[in-house]
């Protein structure tokens, strides 16, 4: 008998004979989504580089999100970028940023539709740039809560005769500002 099934029985036998609680071992809730709610600096440092790569100059969130990876632009980017805005809730991840002067730069939603899932309480963004060729990438967002981080995990997808192959392009941290 699946575990799904056992647990429909066990409910449907505590409610027929009144008993109102089920043993704490019997109940299976999913785990909650990880939260990343927050503000975030935009300026990063890098946890892990693949062997053979140069460490970006440049550690910037909003260029990162943005698929922005030429070293100028990703400057620009933070140079411009005072604090990024975070909101996440089961069905999206909406990100803010804000300049200097505190005015909203960009404002993307990413949704089921658009590339946003969450797998084993991290939170996974599919994104395709805008540009010719048909390399994806893959960003995967996690808390590092013990040091009030964000990690950001950048993997590229390119696509191959044999199927798609993963490339690490590094994990990046980003504090949290509130």
């Amino acid at each position: 008998m699946s575990m799904h099934r056992r647990l429909l029985l066990c409910a449907l036998v505590s409610v027929f004979f009144g008993a109102h609680r089920l043993p704490a071992a019997q109940v299976a809730l999913p785990p909650a989504p990880p939260d990343l709610t927050g503000v975030y600096d935009d300026a990063g440092t890098a946890a892990s580089i693949p062997e053979g790569q140069p460490t970006p100059a440049v550690i910037s969130l909003h260029a990162l999100l943005s698929l922005e990876f030429n070293p100028g632009m990703a400057r620009l980017l933070q140079e411009r970028t005072r604090e990024i805005r975070i909101t996440h809730d089961e069905k999206a991840l909406s990100v803010e940023f804000l300049d200097r002067d505190g005015e909203k730069i960009w404002n993307p939603v990413w949704t089921r539709e658009s590339g946003y899932s969450v797998r084993d309480r991290r939170v996974q963004l599919h994104l395709k740039p805008g540009k010719f060729g048909n390399d994806e990438y893959v960003l995967v967002l996690e808390n590092v809560t013990t040091h009030r981080l964000l990690q950001v995990n950048v993997q590229k997808l390119k696509p191959t005769f044999f199927g798609p192959v993963f490339q690490s392009m590094g994990t990046f941290l980003f504090p949290r500002l509130d």
